[in-house]
């Protein structure tokens, strides 16, 4: 009886073990999941329009993520060895969604800390802050690099209309 139960623990261990894992791209890839806004108090008590992005991920081969580098070390390199995360804001204009500039805050790079597991996936959360209420109506598109700088598929948010929002500052 003792033997049969060592053997059915082993039995159920190694089929346990014998579960296939996922398989996905080595390039990654992203899904939007949401995008939506909220007022928030800043750091100095102020109300702040704040958006927030999640979006899913899978990447084959786990290479998502940067190390963090000292600000004087990344210095002169490209973007996109700086950053690996991008979002591209468009705003209405004459009934046309038009890009914003990079110079009016219309292009956003952000850093995604290192991650290495292999297959990889999971769900990403960026947030906004927006302490000035610029535009009327907005969506971004955004897309990751990994560290072997395979960039994701571009992905959309829905549209948000800011008009009529009022901070209290």
């Amino acid at each position: 009886m003792r033997k049969l139960t060592i053997i059915l623990i082993l039995l159920g261990t190694s089929l346990y073990q014998c579960e296939e894992k996922p398989v996905y791209p080595d390039v990654p890839i992203i899904n939007y999941e949401s995008f939506f806004l909220y007022i928030s108090t800043n750091n100095l008590n102020q109300e702040v329009l704040t958006g927030k992005l999640n979006f899913s991920f899978t990447d084959g081969d786990g290479n998502i993520g940067f190390e963090p580098w000292p600000d004087t070390f990344a210095i002169g390199l490209p973007d996109t060895q700086r950053y690996n995360l991008f979002l591209q804001m468009y705003d209405l204009e004459d009934n046309e969604f038009v890009k914003v500039p990079e110079e009016d805050g219309g292009y956003l790079k952000y850093i995604i800390p290192y991650l290495d597991k292999q297959p990889l996936s999971g769900t990403i959360s960026v947030t906004i802050e927006y302490p000035i209420i610029r535009y009327d109506t907005i969506f971004y598109t955004f897309f990751l690099y990994d560290r072997e700088y395979n960039r994701s598929n571009i992905d959309t948010t829905n549209v948000q209309i800011l008009s009529g929002i009022e901070l209290n500052n």
